[in-house]
């Protein structure tokens, strides 16, 4: 049976305190990484929920704003047969006026799904 010498054995005894407080260390800071990813997973999810949901609103006036555009195609149509005889200047005026606004009211709802 071979013998060491005290030296030789508290020189590994030390040798392996210094590395399990190395791997403890380093297992301190993975456990720190990982509630800090944890973290930042939840409030991402968060804020990709907040996305969607303004996905689906954005679409939503899309598809309002298109079927308005659609009516507005008509608009040439609607001012030619404005343009009778019977019906006064002051008539027309009012009507491209109302079609104006509603122009507006679709252009500020394009604008705010910018």
């Amino acid at each position: 049976m071979a013998v060491f010498p005290l030296d030789h054995i508290n020189k590994k005894i030390n040798d392996i305190k210094e590395k399990l407080g190395h791997l403890i260390a380093i297992n301190s800071k993975q456990k720190w990484d990982l509630v800090k990813l944890e973290r930042e997973n939840t409030e991402l999810k968060a804020a990709n929920r907040q996305l969607e949901e303004k996905i689906r609103r954005i679409r939503k006036e899309n598809i309002i704003i298109q079927k308005d555009f659609n009516k507005s195609k008509n608009f040439a149509t609607i001012v030619r047969d404005k343009l009778t005889p019977t019906d006064g200047l002051a008539e027309l005026k009012e009507s491209v006026e109302q079609y104006i606004i509603e122009i507006d009211r679709c252009i500020e709802m394009l604008e705010d799904t910018m």
